[in-house]
């Protein structure tokens, strides 16, 4: 009995899983407006989740989100929210994003791209 609810709490704290790999702090400050960011990243920043082999719609939401903390910081729930990304949206590209982040170099290569889509963004002008 006990192993199997185990097993049943593992599995529930698998699919919700831990707190994010990399928490973005306000780091772009002004560098980036956040009002410039928009929840669809035009593809001129949003190229390099394309090298990812990912869930890209979720990471190109997801990247959105964390331009907005980096300009702004607080929490994902908040970033979400100023860029108009529904609870369960954000919920669910939370949930597939953290599943791909889990698999080996995902995150360090998901953290990589989120700062090169910062760079762009910071360096080029806002999209229409």
């Amino acid at each position: 009995m006990n192993a199997a609810i185990d097993e049943s709490t593992h599995l529930r704290y698998g699919t919700v899983g831990p707190r994010a790999f990399f928490p973005e702090p306000p780091t772009r400050r002004g560098l980036l407006d956040p009002k410039d960011i928009p929840q669809l990243l035009p593809d001129s920043w949003a190229w390099p989740l394309d090298e990812l082999n990912g869930p890209t719609r979720q990471l190109g939401r997801d990247a959105a989100i964390r331009l907005v903390q980096m300009t702004r910081g607080g929490s994902r729930a908040a970033a979400a929210r100023y860029l108009g990304i529904t609870p369960g949206a954000l919920q669910s590209a939370t949930v597939t994003i953290r599943t791909w982040q889990k698999m080996p170099g995902n995150a360090d290569a998901d953290r990589d791209a989120l700062h090169r889509i910062a760079e762009i963004a910071a360096a080029t002008e806002a999209p229409p």
